[in-house]
């Protein structure tokens, strides 16, 4: 059975997997809302905002703030075009959007009678997103400014410049808006709406205008057109015509500013935070539940504010209604828009768990990860995720988080041009002429974001591929490798040591996992050679170009094999073994320590301790010459592990950092320098557990004899 087939709705149609608050063509409107999936909590999500909404109809309120808070990618600009389409109840392809909704609420008959009571006056909205509409120049009163270019618009003036959306209103209150319209057409041979974004260029067309339809004389027209003056507006004088519009209207009117992207937009910017502070508190004792400001942030408006929280308790108290969506939100979307499956694969997936349950838990286990990072409890969860597994779902959203804070270049990723649904669309159509059996391997999901990363990471993935396809020392399956390494690389979630990286990469239920295990070795043997990949202990990273030419400058500084075992001899005789003497039933005894060739401490001829490390020529760790070196001392031959490579890689570090002149390095080298010194500490760290294991599993050798010690500890 091919995954293509598997199910209910084609895998391959065109999904708006990103979706745009400021996107209308009817096409696109219509599957948003036909497939918006009403999950478990955006159910009670809804029942909250409606509920609070309603009862502003009944009684008067300042509380008139709303903050919809969740991760990136987790559907908050989905959920915030679909409540301002609810509001408005707007038409879209012959059907209301409250008449949309109501099969999706049927279960929940409470929720859908809050909708239509909300709906039943006229309500505009104003929905947009702060990064596109806000200006760059993000000064004390942007937030002012955007709230004030948005209302002009919605009214019908041009909000892009203050001065003309004055003039407008101006021409509007006085009667005359058909009247200058039309005189301008005649005068210009444009139109007025066509032509004014450009009124700068037509200053004698629209002085003339002005002389005729107002009745201003030249010079005073003349200087109006000419003036440098800023036009600018006050929170108080916008909130007042925001009010006096509303109170034209019906009792039941409702205005709703409907914000995108604001968490990303303010920040932790305290001017920014302060404006929208006041806009919202001057708006709830003004208008009084008439008209509500709805924002969206991947933080929670707590977190935003934690820091300060003295000086913006008043914000919190706006935005009463706060809706945060998780995880569980995305998943259930995910499951029912993309991975439903027919009746009949149900069937055969239960078959296929039922059969493979064991082979399927041992697969996915995880080495030091965390909790909910996890393969499939049971045959239910394996037929709606396949053919993924329900830890992507959880490691796909970091990877989004953290490629926005680390990666991207730019707003694309942060203004949601990737989602976990395009991702995971994405990632099943690259199989889907698989079986059964097949498992989506999580290097996948890297084609999504490809396009939207740094030069910095796309090249190195580029260079990767085209040494690949040139068999310059690189094979195919080492690029996944790679792309896999890059996407786990910010999450301290899953360690990308090699079981978890054989893991990460399971592409077939069938798989052996110690044939796996040896091929992702290679392959990161590969990168590591070439350069592409780093390793700290047993955890291996991606290398930026930047960070590759210091690595290779590191792997370059040459280290005497003497300067390691002196610090092998240091871990060893300085804090493993703190105590100098040997303590027999009641007496203790001094002994001489040495490590390979080299006496540590004062000799005094007596016992001796001997350690070899693997820094021995093998040539003396044979077993007969061991046992004829032991007569009359005890030698300790440590297991073979990481140990050495840990303190040679620290030591080569600190030496390189040693011949730098950091201060005088840009930045970005500074702060790979700077993440190199925390490596070889943790490399210190690491290496003293290892030498700790190699003396617990080391082979003793004393009098002449073979000793097997049977020990938790490394203590003498």
């Amino acid at each position: 059975m091919r995954i293509q087939s598997m199910f209910k709705d084609d895998i391959n149609r065109k999904i708006n997997g990103v979706v745009k608050v400021n996107q209308d063509e009817k096409a696109v409107l219509v599957q948003e809302l036909n497939e918006y999936v009403i999950t478990r909590e955006l159910k009670k999500h809804f029942h909250s905002f409606f509920t609070n909404y309603v009862s502003s109809f009944s009684e008067a309120t300042a509380d008139i703030g709303v903050w919809i808070s969740g991760f990136f990618g987790s559907g908050k600009s989905h959920f915030l075009k679909m409540l301002s389409y609810l509001l408005e109840n707007r038409e879209v392809d012959g059907i209301k959007t409250v008449e949309r909704f109501r099969q999706k609420f049927a279960d929940d008959p409470g929720t859908f009678e809050l909708i239509d009571n909300a709906t039943k006056g006229k309500t505009d909205t104003i929905l947009f997103n702060i990064d596109i509409e806000g200006s760059i120049k993000k000064d004390q009163t942007a937030v002012l400014r955007v709230f004030a270019k948005m209302f002009y618009k919605y009214l019908g003036f041009y909000g892009e410049d203050l001065k003309v959306a004055k003039l407008e209103q101006f021409i509007a209150k006085q009667g005359k808006t058909e009247e200058f319209r039309r005189v301008f057409e005649e005068k210009n041979g444009a139109s007025w709406l066509e032509t004014r974004d450009t009124f700068d260029f037509i200053e004698d067309d629209l002085v003339a205008v002005m002389v005729e339809v107002l009745g201003m004389s030249e010079l005073a027209a003349r200087n109006w057109f000419n003036g440098t003056e800023t036009v600018e507006t006050s929170i108080a004088q916008l909130v007042s015509e925001i009010k006096e519009y509303v109170d034209r209207q019906p009792d039941d009117f409702r205005l709703l500013f409907m914000i995108d992207e604001v968490g990303q937009y303010v920040g932790g910017d305290t001017s920014l935070l302060l404006n929208l502070q006041s806009l919202l508190e001057t708006i709830g004792s003004e208008c009084r539940g008439k008209v509500w400001v709805v924002c969206t942030g991947q933080e929670a408006i707590d977190e935003i504010i934690k820091a300060r929280e003295n000086e913006f308790s008043r914000i919190q108290a706006r935005f009463k209604t706060r809706l945060s969506l998780s995880s569980s939100s995305a998943d259930e979307v995910i499951q029912k828009r993309i991975l439903l499956k027919t009746e009949k694969t149900g069937r055969e997936l239960e078959n296929v768990y039922t059969t493979n349950d064991s082979v399927l838990r041992n697969l996915f286990t995880f080495t030091d990860a965390v909790r909910d990072i996890k393969g499939y409890s049971d045959a239910e969860e394996f037929t709606k995720n396949f053919p993924f597994v329900p830890y992507q779902f959880i490691l796909l959203q970091k990877v989004f988080a953290e490629i926005r804070k680390h990666g991207n270049s730019g707003k694309h990723l942060s203004g949601g041009e990737r989602s976990m649904l395009s991702g995971f669309q994405e990632a099943a159509q690259k199989i889907q002429d698989k079986d059964q059996y097949a498992l989506a391997p999580f290097y996948l999901f890297y084609d999504t974001v490809h396009s939207f990363l740094d030069s910095s990471i796309r090249l190195v993935i580029e260079r990767c591929e085209r040494a690949a396809d040139n068999g310059d020392g690189i094979e195919p399956q080492d690029v996944n490798v790679l792309k896999l390494l890059y996407l786990v690389r910010y999450v301290d979630d899953v360690k990308a040591n090699l079981d978890n990286i054989v893991i990460l990469m399971a592409d077939d239920i069938r798989l052996d996992k110690i044939d796996m295990r040896e091929q992702v070795r290679n392959s990161l043997n590969r990168l590591m050679s070439q350069n592409y990949i780093g390793r700290t202990g047993a955890v291996y990273n991606f290398l930026t170009d930047e960070e590759q030419d210091i690595q290779r400058e590191i792997r370059n500084t040459s280290v005497n094999i003497s300067e390691i075992v002196n610090r092998i001899a240091e871990k060893i005789f300085a804090d493993i073994y703190t105590n100098k003497k040997f303590r027999y039933e009641k007496y203790d005894f001094a002994f001489d320590q040495m490590v390979d060739e080299r006496a540590v401490g004062t000799q005094t001829g007596g016992m001796l301790l001997r350690i070899l490390t693997v820094a021995t020529d093998p040539f003396h760790k044979e077993e007969g010459r061991l046992m004829m070196e032991s007569q009359g001392k005890a030698i300790m031959v440590l297991e073979e592990n990481q140990y050495y490579e840990s303190l040679e890689s620290a030591e080569k570090i600190r030496k390189y950092i040693k011949h730098q002149n950091v201060a005088q390095l840009p930045k970005s080298r500074q702060d790979i320098i700077h993440n190199h010194q925390e490596e070889a500490g943790k490399s210190e760290h690491a290496a003293s557990d290892l030498i700790a294991d190699a003396i617990i599993n080391a082979s003793c050798y004393v009098n002449g004899e073979k000793i097997n010690l049977k020990k938790a500890t490394p203590s003498l």
